[in-house]
């Protein structure tokens, strides 16, 4: 019988990433993200093995792609907000955070037709230092945050949702170890990704330095099919679908 976990996916655009954001100038916002191709072949991908997901969709994506993340939750996957931005909550202060969530919502709910009930800040930036965002949270109507990784930041205010490992940790590791390590943190496990980062044609930028690259790049032009290796071995639902059989967002 296979294990259940939870799947998960930051939705943003390529050159949101830490690792490339102190490189990125006006040509490099014209590259082509391909975010429809992607997108499509993951839906594709996720609907072949009858799995469905969280995507924390960030807010100015969402307002150039509509239909794209109307498709997303017309496929039985579950929107959440990812900000709208993607400025680190240590970046912003606590008015314009506030900001940034309303409109994030409203961006959300004009597609889909519904508030999203979850949240994670970008590059888990949300932590101990920066708690008072849970609080806005809560203010806002959210029922969870699942901004922590490998950390879980103190609060009772509302549901916590610790993300275990995804990213570069996939693409570098063997497939049983990632699993394994995945394993032993505490469950439901939580995964992970970027939509761009499982397919060899994302955008690559050579200004960059090395080190920084080969973590954005490493694996990529193998990880579609190791992904889809790990859909096989896991039944895979959404945040939402895990705290409605709980009975937790009612």
């Amino acid at each position: 019988m296979k294990s259940r976990a939870i799947l998960t996916f930051d939705l943003e655009f390529w050159y949101n990433s830490k690792f490339l954001k102190d490189y990125i100038n006006s040509e490099t916002h014209q590259i082509t993200d391909y975010k429809e191709k992607t997108i499509e072949l993951l839906l594709d991908l996720l609907n072949k093995y009858n799995q469905r997901a969280t995507f924390f969709v960030l807010g100015r994506l969402a307002e150039e792609y509509p239909e794209l993340i109307k498709k997303i939750f017309d496929s039985g996957h579950e929107i959440a907000s990812h900000g709208y931005s993607h400025k680190t909550l240590d970046k912003l202060n606590e008015s314009e955070f506030e900001k940034e969530i309303i409109l994030s919502k409203k961006i959300i709910k004009n597609i889909i037709g519904k508030e999203p009930i979850g949240f994670r800040a970008p590059n888990f930036s949300l932590n101990d230092k920066t708690i008072w965002a849970i609080k806005i949270l809560e203010n806002n109507n959210f029922k969870y945050d699942a901004s922590s990784f490998l950390k879980k930041a103190k609060s009772d205010i509302i549901l916590r949702m610790t993300t275990n490992l995804g990213g570069i940790y996939f693409r570098a590791l063997p497939l049983w170890l990632f699993i394994l390590i995945n394993n032993l943190f505490k469950k439901p496990s939580i995964l992970y990704f970027h939509p761009n980062e499982l397919f060899d044609f994302t955008p690559q930028l050579k200004s960059a330095p090395w080190l920084k690259r080969k973590i954005k790049y490493w694996g990529t032009k193998t990880a579609s099919k190791k992904f889809e290796k790990l859909l096989k071995k896991f039944n895979f639902i959404s945040i939402e679908q895990y705290l409605n059989e709980k009975n937790i967002t009612t």
